[in-house]
């Protein structure tokens, strides 16, 4: 080999050693940068030159610099950025979620136990005004609790709503940044060469989505990627961004949905195919959690002011008159859906109304409400999905029944029923005036004085209103067995039955509660009360609501723990779940970083072996020129 031949081989060698020096240098100068994969250099044996004595080296020459990668570790890491972030985010609304209602002894149940409270003090001294004050103030504590919850509630959608929004603008700009790189990868790598610095920044790209939004990417032969959201909808298909927008649910317009906007043409994703990443999980928190929490705060409230304003109407307040309502409770909301019809000036044909017919059967849920060809509906409930179809206009439903209030609804419209969701939001006081207060019974009943038996009168309790006004009845015991007939004051009798030891006798919606045992002649005398002022009938009822199933098959105490306890349950099980894929995250993490990431000692090592090759390069290079010397000397 000729001494130029030999230099030939010293500067390719020495060059690559360069390249090896620089890229390694660079791999420890962004050591610490988000996103940055390490590079090496590739390599590549010049071939060989065929002499009489064999094949001879033509040195090594530098084809490309790449960088180290792990597709399938990458992809995995972005699964968990995804999942990580919508746990992330329905952790942290839960646990706002849970301050929101406070703790046993200070929240509505509380509340509600103190107005039960006041009534036994109210039955103690029915004419007492300062008592009947008491009453008011009561109520008043518990419908401004009302209110103050469900504002924080509502906040809480309000701050959702603003987080969802912000968390998609985040997203789109990424997707424009990825689709603008896109062009820049492509240009490049017409070249031949891959721009390892725009793919690196490409992946931190799509990492920083995912933590939004799930993604899928597909990498095309060009060198570009495109991303789908988990329902297959494109966010960047090669050079072209579309965009993801916040739009009011087709359902229920108060509520937010997520929808990829190609064009001019939006398609709205469903509950179901939303994915994970922080919207996600943010949606997941509002379909689910806040919704429930929602409705078990108005089914509370809702159960609560409505059988205290039922049974209000049916005592006698101080002036002798029924009781005037308690509490102004919201109407019951009907929120039609967007795809039903409309009329010219775009308001909906079709309306139904909710009339709260059993308070204590009312649901913690939402209602979905699907006319029908026949002129039925098929009504599901929203927190379990369990559906009834065939239901007719004035069935009851949970506690309540629905009309329509203006145009039938037609085959295939619908409707999101909201019986008690919305209650607690404007629940307010109705009666300001203690005299209006009904602790009196519209009745009296006592044990006739020539009874022979231990029959006695323990309490009257008023279940309903009446069918027709109040008169003088006599309870008839006909022999030792209890057989009895009631009859009104003209001896007519009304009904009849047999009295059972500790169960009342009901008439009417009046049931007496009744002690002892009565003998043949007995008698038991029902009367309009007069003295109202010495009456408590109606406050003793009032009191004992405290301790009776009120809630769906649950004092409202126990009702409003339920509702502390399913809020911590779900809190804690999404801390659990947040800190299980974080830790999960944190584990692809490092392992990607392993492949693709830089190690100082590994990169120190590597720079004094190419340190040592730059030497040797150059050894050779100074070899080669003192042959050429020697050469040029021998010549002259």
């Amino acid at each position: 080999m000729p001494a130029s031949a030999l230099m030939g081989v010293g500067t390719q060698a020495l060059f690559a050693a360069y390249r090896q020096v620089q890229t390694t240098a660079n791999n420890i100068a962004n050591a610490n940068t988000v996103g940055y994969s390490r590079q090496q250099v590739e390599l590549q044996t010049s071939g060989s030159e065929s002499t009489g004595d064999g094949y001879i080296g033509r040195g090594v020459n530098v084809t490309s610099v790449t960088r180290a990668t792990n597709s399938f570790l990458a992809q995995q890491t972005n699964a968990l950025t995804s999942a990580a972030g919508a746990d992330s985010a329905r952790s942290d609304m839960l646990i706002q979620l849970e301050a929101v209602f406070g703790k046993t002894d200070s929240g509505l149940g509380f509340a509600a136990t103190q107005i039960f409270n006041a009534y036994a003090d109210l039955a103690a001294a029915p004419a007492d005004l300062s008592a009947r004050q008491a009453v008011l103030g009561k109520l008043d504590d518990f419908a401004s609790l009302a209110r103050a919850t469900s504002a924080r509630v509502e906040e809480l959608q309000a701050q959702l709503q603003h987080d969802v929004q912000g968390g998609l603008a985040e997203v789109n700009g990424l997707a424009r940044d990825l689709a603008k790189l896109n062009v820049q990868i492509t240009d490049a790598e017409a070249g031949g060469h891959t721009p390892n610095g725009l793919l690196d920044q490409r992946d931190l790209l799509v990492t920083q989505i995912a933590q939004q939004v799930e993604v899928h990417t597909v990498t095309a032969s060009d060198g570009s990627v495109s991303v789908f959201v988990a329902s297959g909808e494109s966010l960047v298909l090669g050079r072209n961004a579309n965009q993801m927008v916040a739009l009011p649910s087709v359902d229920d317009p108060t509520q937010l949905s997520m929808g990829v906007q190609v064009h001019d043409k939006t398609t709205l994703l469903s509950r179901a195919v939303v994915g994970e990443g922080r919207v996600a999980g943010l949606l997941q928190f509002q379909n689910i959690d806040l919704n429930n929490a929602r409705a078990r705060l108005g089914q509370l409230v809702s159960a609560v002011a409505a059988t205290l304003n039922d049974q209000q109407a049916r005592g006698l307040d101080l002036n002798g008159g029924p009781g005037s309502r308690l509490f102004n409770l919201p109407d019951p909301v009907v929120v039609p859906a967007a795809t039903n019809a409309v009329d010219g000036a775009g308001a909906f044909v079709a309306g139904m109304a909710i009339t709260l017919t059993n308070p204590a059967a009312l649901q913690a849920s939402d209602y979905r409400v699907v006319a029908d060809a026949a002129g039925t509906f098929t009504v599901t409930r929203l927190v379990d999905g369990q559906a009834r179809a065939g239901v007719a206009l004035g069935d009851e439903v949970d506690g309540f029944t629905f009309a329509v209030s203006t145009g039938a609804p037609v085959a295939g419209e619908s409707f999101v029923f909201k019986p008690v969701s919305t209650s607690a939001a404007k629940l307010d006081v109705a009666l300001r005036n203690p005299l209006g207060l009904a602790a009196a019974n519209p009745v009296t009943a006592s044990a006739a004085t020539t009874n022979v038996g231990t029959l006695a009168v323990s309490g009257v309790v008023i279940n309903a209103a009446p069918a027709a006004p109040y008169g003088p009845l006599t309870v008839r015991f006909a022999d030792d067995a209890g057989t009895y007939q009631i009859v009104d004051a003209s001896n007519a009798v009304l009904d009849g039955g047999v009295y059972q030891a500790g169960e009342p006798i009901t008439f009417d919606g009046m049931a007496f509660m009744l002690s002892g045992l009565p003998r043949t002649g007995d008698q038991l005398l029902v009367a309009p009360t007069v003295h109202v002022s010495g009456s408590n009938g109606n406050a003793l009822t009032m009191q004992n609501f405290g301790e009776q199933w009120l809630v769906s098959g649950q004092s409202p105490a126990e009702a409003f723990a339920a509702l502390l306890s399913d809020v911590g349950v779900r809190t804690q099980s999404a801390k659990a779940a947040a800190g299980n894929t974080a830790t999960a995250l944190t584990r692809a993490t490092a392992q990607l970083s392993g492949e693709t990431g830089v190690n100082l000692d590994e990169e120190a090592a590597r720079l004094i072996q190419f340190q040592q090759s730059y030497q040797a390069a150059a050894k050779v290079l100074q070899t080669s020129q003192t042959m050429l010397d020697t050469v040029i000397g021998m010549v002259n």
